[in-house]
Formats: structure tokens, sequence, C-alpha cells
């Protein structure tokens, strides 16, 4: 145990946690900012955000018939609402803008209405009612065509749609809370990983710079140490991989989320998936996946550093692994990792073949450590 402390120590020290802290400062910057700062971002962004808490308020976490027509009841007292603001305003009336329609609807080409219409919608920020209209109609539109099926490359897909639309699993809800969790894990994500790359790296290597290795193999104990060093890299990816998630799950907390954490995947819009967690579900499928990639990073990492001669060499033959993965992570190993318009069997394979392929490297490894002869 105390050797495997020691071992520990080495890796994160505290020139490599000043490192990581630093390392993350500028990767939040640049790609997980965004994210947090400016959700939702925008209108129509925001009004889709607050009509979709309403919704599960209102009608829980599914809809059927008879609450589509109250949401559709909903969306036509708005109307009135909006006629009745237009015809209470004397520019308005002069310019023939006195019902809904019409707004909705004007010469586009007529640079007095253009302005008007702009001013509602971006000068007066107390008026959300046109905002929501819109949102509401957009919303509508998609319940109307839920029993449509369209678009799908092959059988599979079709017979999981056909399943979704018998269960009733609809497509109704605003998006716009999951797809800004799939761009926040996918870039936090790949802040990890390179975490993960920056302090599991140097571990082996570091000793075989110093000569550490001819005077640990004199020993059968010696020999032995490259499995407590694994184990150490194993702990210490766990414990950097925890840290920052918890981290960045604290800042992810303040886009205040909750609300929907029980609505089913296949209910967002544009989100047909293969299974049927709830989004809390599918959070907790993402943070599984990136302990996954994690560890299949950190061995790798620890396998790379047995072999190559300097950090040069480390540092090239690491790159088109770090690249090769932040693109496949833009894509189905994260943020669609069970959605429909991925193979079902993508990601399972994907997932299973990197652990396979990074255990392997830590047998061959292992296998050439303890056959290795001293050069001194």
């Amino acid at each position: 145990m105390r050797v495997l402390w020691n071992e520990l120590k080495k890796i994160l020290t505290w020139k490599m946690l000043f490192l990581l802290v630093l390392l993350n400062s500028v990767l939040y910057f640049f790609l997980i900012e965004f994210d947090i700062e400016h959700f939702p971002n925008g209108r129509p962004a925001l009004d889709s955000y607050n009509i979709g808490i309403e919704m599960i308020e209102k009608y829980g976490t599914h809809m059927d018939e008879e609450e589509f027509l109250d949401f559709k009841q909903a969306y036509d007292e708005q109307v009135k609402e909006a006629d009745q603001y237009l015809q209470s305003r004397r520019e308005f009336v002069e310019a023939g803008l006195v019902t809904y329609e019409k707004f909705k609807h004007f010469d586009r080409d007529n640079e007095e209405l253009n302005a008007l219409h702009s001013k509602v919608m971006f000068e007066e920020k107390e008026v959300n009612t046109f905002w929501e209209l819109q949102e509401r109609e957009r919303l509508i539109e998609f319940y109307d065509m839920k029993d449509e099926l369209r678009g799908y490359d092959n059988a599979q897909q079709k017979q999981r749609m056909e399943e979704l639309i018998a269960s009733k699993k609809y497509g109704v809800y605003p998006e716009v809370v999951i797809m800004n969790f799939r761009d926040f894990i996918g870039n936090v994500t790949i802040a990890i990983l390179f975490s993960v790359v920056l302090v599991i790296s140097p571990m082996i290597l570091k000793d075989r710079s110093r000569q550490m290795l001819a005077l640990q193999y004199t020993s059968k104990k010696g020999r032995n140490l490259f499995k407590t060093k694994i184990l150490a890299g194993l702990i210490s990816t766990f414990s950097v991989i925890t840290a920052l998630l918890i981290v960045y799950f604290g800042v992810y907390s303040l886009n205040d989320t909750s609300m929907y954490f029980d609505v089913p995947i296949n209910t967002f819009i544009g989100n047909a998936s293969w299974y049927d967690p709830t989004f809390f579900q599918y959070i907790l499928l993402c943070v599984a996946a990136i302990y996954l990639i994690g560890f299949v990073f950190g061995l790798l990492a620890m396998s790379f550093s047995s072999f190559v001669p300097n950090s040069m060499a480390l540092i090239g033959i690491q790159i088109p692994f770090i690249v090769g993965m932040i693109i496949v992570i833009g894509g189905p190993l994260m943020r669609y990792i069970i959605s429909i318009w991925n193979p079902q069997w993508l990601a399972p394979t994907v997932y299973s073949g990197m652990i396979v392929i990074s255990v392997i490297f830590i047998i061959l490894l292992w296998r050439r450590e303890k056959n290795r002869d001293i050069v001194l």
C-alpha cells in the first residue's frame, strides 16, 4: 500500500495539479463557457425553455390528445392577447396590423411595417407574447406531424420509429435543453481526455528517463512494480475524471435544467433514440461513457509511456489518437450515443473495441516487462 501511495504522489504532484487547473481553465473558456453563460441563447431559445417548463408543470412528462387540445387552447388565448395589444397601439392600427395574423404575415418590403414589427420583437423587451406564439406554433406543427415517417435510411430506423409512434412517444417537448447538454457534455469530454493524457502520460517515461527501471528490475518486487504503476495510473485517472465532473456539473447546474430530468429522451423534438431513458438517465449514461473513455485513454497513455524514447515522441504518437477521438466524440460516441441516426451497434462496438485494445496493450507490455533484460 505504501508503494502504491508513493506512486500516486509521483503522478499527482502539485506541479501537475497546477497544470491541470491551468489547462481546464483555458479549455473551459474556449469550449464550455458559452454553453453555460449563454443558455438559453437568446430568443426564441428562452421562450422554448420557458414553455417547456410550463408544459412539464401542466401536463407532466407525456402529452395525450386531450392535453394537446388544452395546449392549443392556450395558444388561441395568447393570440387574442396579441390582437388586443396590437389594437391598443395607434401606430399598428394606422398601419393595418390589427390582428396577429396580419402582424405575422406583414409585407417585409414595406419599411414602415418592418420597423413596427422589429419594434415589438426586438425593442420592447417586456412584450413576450409574440415570441412565445412563434414557439407554440412550432410545437403544434411538430405534434401534428407526430405520426409521419420520413427520411429514414434503413428498415431498422423505420421499425424503431413505428415502435415509438405505437407507444405514443412523440417528439413534442422543446429540444433546447438536451441540445445544450449535448454540446456541453461533448466539450467536457474533450477537456477530460486532455486532462487524463496530461496527468498519466509522463508516469512511466519519467522513471525511464531517470534510469530508475534498471534499479527496480534487479529485484522480484521491482519487476512487479509495473502492476502497481498501472493501478496507480487507474486510480489517478478515476480521481481526475471524478474531480472534473464534479466541477463541470456544478457549473452546469447553473443552467437550471432539473425540471426536465424526468422527461423521456424520445419525447424531445428531433431526438428519437434506440433506447428509452429519461433525460437524467441519459446524463448518467454520458457520465459512464466518459469514465470508460477516460480509462481507455489512461491505459493507452501508460502503454505509450512504456516504450517511447522521450517526451516529444510521446506527444507525437498521442496526437492522432486525441484528434481522432475528438472527431468521434463530436458525433456518435458522446453527443449522439444512442441516437437513431447512428447504427444501434456502433457505440457498443466501438467502446468494446477500445477496451479490448487498451487491455491487450497493457497485457503485452506487462509480459515484456517481466522478461526484459537489464541494460546498464
